[in-house]
């Protein structure tokens, strides 16, 4: 009789490790719905494992009154409930997996029914693979430290997409991926504020090394020399610690750490006419440069404090 999840994965022999996650020894018997499944990503070994404990169990009586009580010997998980085969079949490596037809959604632990909900929302719009899987990780990481209970999933997917594409270097706009999946942007910034904290700690840097990749490149197309790279740099890096412009593309916050420099200054080589083709709109620039006017002494470095009422006047 199979009890023991990791008795499971030792008679069968298909492997000692998710074959998803590769975690080892993960196995975890989910005693309601009697699955073995990877306690690390939700990977369903098996169902239907028969329950060998006994439980009391109370029958009623006569006229509503309360009957006799006994103890019900073993069932097998799901018995009587109508919900669908809990037949398992096993390929060539010896991997769980479940036959077509039947109710699969009853068949699927929670976590991998949002794992279908993902590949569902962003395949639908093209998203490629790896930023697709990348989620289900960002996912991964969330459930096991933030409860998700009573969230619009396709919400949180919005923002661990944002946080996503950010960590290689792809990242959209909360309003460009309001606009891709049709959901408010002030919910899917909400929603990025409840899990930041767990996935973002490293991203910050990951982000100002791209940008600041992207002031080198440019600064070495324009031959302009260091002195300029290092000022644009540190106005990006400001930038990005204080969070001003949170939710705004890599391009946008090296065009406006460009233009700032630039006001700063004022170089033979660079415009604002050439930092607006290489990296936003003029209008872009300047709604941006609204938004963090009132924090320049923050952003840019304490010798050119002195010249912040003149990057006010335009």
């Amino acid at each position: 009789m199979k009890q023991n999840p990791k008795m499971i994965i030792e008679e069968n022999k298909p492997v000692n490790f998710c074959p998803r996650c590769k975690a080892k020894d993960s196995a975890v018997l989910v005693q309601n719905n009697g699955e073995s499944v990877c306690g690390n990503c939700g990977y369903v070994f098996e169902i239907g494992i028969i329950d060998d404990t006994y439980e009391k169990r109370t029958f009623s009586g006569e006229n509503g009154n309360k009957g006799e009580s006994r103890i019900g010997g073993p069932m097998k998980a799901g018995e009587g409930n109508n919900l669908g085969s809990n037949l398992v079949l096993y390929d060539k490596n010896g991997n769980a997996h479940r036959p077509r037809g039947g109710n699969s959604s009853y068949n699927q632990s929670p976590i991998e029914r949002n794992f279908d909900e993902i590949e569902k929302i962003l395949g639908n719009k093209d998203i490629k693979k790896a930023l697709i899987e990348d989620t289900k990780e960002i996912y991964n990481q969330v459930i096991k430290v933030k409860k998700m209970k009573g969230r619009n999933l396709k919400t949180m997917i919005c923002a661990m997409y944002f946080i996503a594409s950010r960590k290689v270097n792809l990242s959209k706009s909360f309003k460009e991926i309001s606009k891709i999946f049709g959901v408010e942007e002030k919910k899917i910034k909400k929603a990025f504020n409840y899990i930041k904290t767990i996935v973002v700690d490293n991203s910050d840097d990951q982000i100002y090394t791209a940008i600041y990749n992207y002031i080198r490149t440019f600064c070495e197309e324009n031959n302009e020399d260091n002195t300029y790279v290092k000022l644009a740099g540190e106005i990006a890096k400001n930038i990005v610690d204080s969070s001003l412009l949170e939710g705004r593309n890599t391009n946008t916050i090296a065009g406006i750490s460009l233009l700032i420099a630039y006001k700063l200054v004022k170089t033979k080589n660079i415009d604002k006419k050439i930092i607006c083709e290489k990296y936003a709109t003029e209008n872009t620039l300047d709604t941006v440069f609204e938004k963090i006017k009132n924090s320049l002494d923050k952003i840019i470095p304490q010798q050119y404090h002195s010249q912040i009422s003149n990057l006010l006047i335009k």
